[in-house]
């Protein structure tokens, strides 16, 4: 019988990850789905007011474990921690995001407890009562459905994009409760002594809220500046098709889909892109989606909210003189 989710959130400079946002949303829906109750794990040194404003954002009680030990993550306070927290509070699910630190502290956890770990599950059923995740494989091109066998708590990371932040609701009273933790110093084996901000460069698309994407139908890089255009006059990222990056028309980081990056956008433009499944799975969660093709055949239009039947090169012109106006 199912019982109470616990979600860890991750946090950075105060603020809670989006990934987490994702997770908590989720979460909130697959307990009322399962009719369970709900609870936001954080864990850190002087985190009181993210506290606060994550129970109050979200409805849900908040658990925090706060140490000067947990200024910085190291997964042996991790481990040592949560372990703790599961056997406190006996869920049924532990998830979090799939994360650098989720990828490295979850299976030891899971190794401590004699419990299953499903990594990177981008969907889920509820078949006959039973729950199922669903993970991909060999690049996206198979979906595995992987069920939960063993005792509870199980272990779940959610792949970044597969869920949508803005889900989350305040359903409930707003609660936070400071859970004490024996942390021993002899337990840590590493110490932080110094973070480094990563270097500038890279593209991460999954921050976006608006992104304009090309395909195989700009034709060419030379084209492909329009898709350039109309991002900077709506202030938004630039995604693109694998067909784009393979021909070097934008460095691989853009590329969205199964082999490229996962977005939630709450706008996502797709111009000359005709749908292969391996980019739909990239953006499908997307809020609203927007689809400009001259093929009304193209599979971009079955999961397209609006979509315009036409050249590309004579809609986004009119698209960018449109946005300009409004803009003034």
């Amino acid at each position: 019988m199912p019982g109470k989710i616990l979600v860890l959130a991750e946090h950075r400079a105060g603020k809670l990850k989006s990934i987490s946002w994702e997770v908590i949303g989720f979460g909130q829906k697959l307990a009322e789905q399962l009719q369970q109750e709900l609870k936001v794990v954080l864990i850190g040194k002087a985190i009181e007011c993210l506290a606060d404003e994550v129970s109050r954002k979200c409805g849900q009680k908040v658990l925090t474990i706060i140490s000067d030990r947990c200024e910085a993550y190291t997964p042996e306070a991790h481990c040592q921690i949560l372990s703790q927290v599961a056997q406190q509070e006996s869920p049924f699910l532990f998830l979090m995001g799939h994360t650098y630190q989720a990828v490295d502290f979850a299976p030891k956890l899971a190794t401590m407890l004699g419990r299953g770990f499903i990594p990177n599950c981008v969907d889920y059923q509820i078949e006959a009562g039973r729950l199922q995740f669903v993970r991909q494989v060999f690049n996206g091109k198979i979906n595995l459905q992987v069920g939960l066998k063993g005792e509870p708590p199980y272990f779940v990371s959610l792949q970044q994009g597969a869920f949508n932040a803005y889900e989350v609701q305040s359903r409930q009273s707003p609660r936070v409760v400071n859970l004490t933790v024996p942390l021993p110093e002899e337990m840590l084996k590493r110490k932080v002594l110094e973070i480094v901000q990563a270097a500038q460069g890279k593209v991460d698309l999954s921050q976006a809220e608006i992104i304009v994407a090309g395909g195989r139908g700009l034709a060419s890089k030379e084209k492909f500046q329009i898709i350039l255009d109309l991002a900077h006059t709506l202030g938004a990222a630039v995604g693109a098709s694998r067909p784009v990056t393979d021909g070097g028309w934008l460095p691989k980081e853009h590329q969205i889909g199964s082999s490229g990056q996962t977005v939630t956008p709450k706008l996502y433009i797709a111009c000359g892109i005709s749908g292969a499944i391996q980019h739909l799975v990239g953006m499908m969660n997307s809020s609203c989606i927007v689809a400009i093709n001259k093929d009304p055949n193209a599979p971009i239009f079955s999961v397209a909210d609006y979509g315009i039947v036409g050249d590309v090169f004579k809609v986004v012109p009119v698209l960018i003189e449109l946005a300009k106006e409004i803009r003034k």
